[in-house]
């Protein structure tokens, strides 16, 4: 364009100076004929002047033709840049709304960058809850492992005293055979008094042993060194007897109270079971709760998620169609319009000396146009394709991210389910435990029988 301004102000000042010069030859010419009035001379400068202004007319017209032909390039440059122009600002146009979907575009994604930061939060304060279940089912686990030393040390002291309870009960048989075989012995006695006195009488037992042993020594002399030896021995056996009797009493009761001391700590261990029992389910609910709470809200965070980051790549998608279309719609007309010109342009420029200048011209400015829309277009493509991989790739982590949840809650699963075997391990001991004192509890009877024994024996035992 600028080349153009320049050749249209050199012709102008070519055809100023031509026609400054044909003024010029005028003068010189009238002056050479006023001097030289011959008119052979005459006739000849005139023919001169003649040609000479034929010449500078042709020139003259040559240049206002070619004067004509750049006003008529000016004018249409100066469309084409009044188009360009209309181009551009369409440009700028889609330029500032494509700045503002991007601005929109990254105010969405720091939005989602702070909800994906806010998930990990609450996917970390949920590893750190289970790893404080954890730790609370590993003490536990601790105090489950003491309460089974303490049910194996009082297995171990009940087997003692069970042990304890049948030397006792082997002790108490021998000694209910020697009681019987000294009751044969009293009444054997009994019947030889009663007949040495020739008097029968029916009494009882402790009677009989009474009255045995509140007679006198004289009366049991037989003179007979035997009969005493046998006497004194049996009052030695029947001491040792009593105290025989009265260490099991002792022995007995002192089963007894460790068996009391035994139902209590079992009584005890029951409670304890029960409340970790109780605090086992409560923690396994609290863990089932906050696991299926915490897997809806990334399911659906994740799925709000995934449907956004698809609603704006369909969108960007579409604003790219729309562009290309956009962008062929416009570059079809100013391909049409330039084509027409040159066509009328050859037209007109037929006769000039360079008719291909101005074409050639045109061609170039078009070139550059088209060169600089299709540099927009592939510009703006880029930036669409880098935002679609932005997107694709936060896609991609966010099912990165779906895929560690999935797994973490796999691990709380298979927590709960060891933990519920664990319960069920507890539950069998406990089982087993009222098993054991079921048993401890029919021991119990049988000791109390024992002692309802003791009593008759007592009752039938001679008072001194």
């Amino acid at each position: 364009m600028d080349s153009n301004l320049n050749d249209k102000e050199s012709m102008v000042a070519r055809i100023q100076q031509l026609e400054h010069e044909r003024g010029e030859l005028n003068k010189d010419i009238e002056q050479l004929c006023m001097q030289q009035a011959g008119p052979g001379y005459l006739a000849a400068a005139t023919r001169m002047h003649f040609q000479r202004t034929a010449g500078l007319e042709q020139e003259i017209e040559n240049l206002k033709r070619q004067l004509a032909a750049r006003s008529r390039d000016n004018i249409n440059l100066q469309e084409e840049l009044s188009e360009a122009y209309r181009i551009k600002t369409q440009l700028a146009e889609l330029h500032q709304a494509e700045a503002a979907k991007n601005m929109e575009l990254e105010k969405q994604v720091k939005f989602f960058h702070g909800c994906v930061a806010a998930a990990f939060a609450e996917r970390d304060n949920s590893i750190m809850e289970a790893e404080k279940a954890k730790e609370k089912e590993e003490s536990m686990f601790q105090k489950f492992d003491e309460i089974q030393q303490r049910l194996e040390v009082l297995n171990s002291d009940f087997l003692e005293q069970k042990r304890l309870n049948d030397t006792l009960q082997s002790d108490l048989s021998k000694n209910d055979e020697q009681i019987e075989s000294f009751k044969k012995v009293v009444n054997k006695f009994h019947e030889i008094k009663q007949h040495s006195l020739e008097g029968f009488e029916d009494t009882s037992w402790d009677d009989k042993c009474a009255c045995l042993l509140h007679d006198s020594e004289e009366l049991w002399s037989y003179n007979d060194s035997s009969t005493s030896k046998f006497i004194s021995a049996m009052e030695e056996e029947v001491e040792t007897l009593r105290n025989s009797l009265d260490k099991l009493q002792s022995k007995i009761r002192v089963g007894l109270e460790i068996e009391n001391h035994l139902k209590k700590k079992v009584l005890d261990l029951e409670k304890k079971q029960v409340l970790w029992y109780k605090m086992v389910m409560e923690g396994i609910t609290e863990l089932h709760r906050c696991h299926s709470h915490y897997r809806v809200q990334i399911t659906s965070l994740l799925g709000e998620e995934r449907s956004h980051i698809k609603s704006i790549i369909d969108m960007a998608e579409e604003n790219i169609k729309q562009f290309d279309v956009t962008s062929e719609q416009n570059l079809e007309p100013c391909r049409i319009v330039r084509l027409q010109e040159n066509e009328f342009r050859d037209v007109h420029m037929s006769t000039d000396a360079d008719p291909d200048l101005a074409p050639k011209i045109i061609d170039q400015g078009a070139l550059d146009t088209v060169s600089h829309k299709e540099g927009n277009t592939s510009e703006a493509l880029a930036q669409a394709m880098q935002e679609k991989v932005a997107a694709l790739l936060l896609l991609s982590q966010q099912e990165e991210r779906h895929l560690l949840e999935r797994n973490v809650n796999a691990a709380l699963q298979k927590k709960t389910e060891e933990l519920q075997r664990n319960l069920l391990q507890v539950t069998n001991e406990k089982v087993k435990a009222l098993m054991e004192l079921a048993q401890l509890k029919l021991e119990y009877q049988q000791l109390q029988d024992l002692n309802a024994v003791n009593d008759f024996d007592k009752d039938l035992s001679p008072t001194p």
